[in-house]
């Protein structure tokens, strides 16, 4: 039996791969939630479907253009799209701050850092309700979308509006993760005011014995309302992320 391989659709799904290798490597979501075999799976089975009619190099140099081209295009659509997920690790780490938690840091293999337990169960949470509800096929849309826009051959035209899509995406990102954890926040700076209070009125009383506690015993009945939120949350997040696809693809897009 024989089994005929074209030299273009090889080289066509090399391409296609380096592109989603770029973007596994550099979005938050897939770098370190999914496990390697996952990870490879992913790049092998889109690598496959991306890549089309594929491409005919004639010479070394311009394969090794193509591919870091490709890679190039992938790490930035991971990098920028994926900077608004981080609003949820950011929304931990200020509830991890105001309840004394942060002290807690312990090395975390999912995102490779070290994070206190609100900042990773916060991460954890939306990474589950991102994939439940569907995320995945955000991404796939999107990555059809820049396949699309910027072919396995074509140029790229890095203009200055991705910069200002990052920075608009990280100040949005600072804004939402603010929103999420106000409740929690709230709480413990009216319980910090009161324990002030009362060390000012009774100045024998150690009340930073007793602040430890009470401010643990609040985060953990009022961080509900934030698990509540995160849903909503997470909704808004992917329209972003839908938007940022595009923006990126067009920013890169050669005119």
């Amino acid at each position: 039996m024989n089994i005929d391989v074209e030299a273009a659709f090889v080289f066509g799904t090399l391409l296609a791969m380096a592109r989603m290798i770029g973007f596994v490597v550099a979005s938050p979501i897939y770098s370190k939630a999914i496990p390697m075999p996952g990870r490879i799976a992913f790049v092998t089975v889109l690598g496959f479907f991306f890549a089309g009619d594929g491409a005919n190099p004639h010479t070394m140099g311009t394969l090794i253009a193509w591919l870091i081209a490709n890679l190039a295009v992938g790490i930035v659509l991971g990098f920028v799209t994926g900077l608004i997920f981080h609003l949820f690790t950011m929304a931990g780490a200020m509830v991890d701050f105001s309840s004394g938690l942060s002290i807690a840091q312990v090395f975390d293999p999912l995102s490779a850092n070290r994070s206190a337990p609100f900042g990773r169960s916060f991460n954890i949470i939306a990474l589950t309700i991102f994939f439940a509800i569907g995320g995945h096929r955000l991404v796939v849309e999107g990555m059809a979308a820049s396949f699309q826009t910027i072919g396995l051959t074509g140029s790229l035209d890095l203009s200055p509006d991705l910069a200002a899509a990052a920075i608009e995406l990280l100040s949005r990102s600072f804004v939402a993760a603010l929103e999420l954890a106000m409740p929690v926040v709230t709480a413990l700076f009216v319980t910090e005011l009161v324990l002030g209070i009362a060390s000012r009125f009774a100045p024998q009383s150690n009340v930073f014995m007793v602040g430890l506690p009470l401010k643990l015993i609040i985060a953990l009945s009022s961080v509900g309302v934030i698990v509540l939120l995160m849903p909503d949350s997470l909704d808004g997040a992917m329209r972003v992320m839908r938007d940022a696809f595009a923006q990126v693809v067009n920013g890169m897009a050669a005119g």
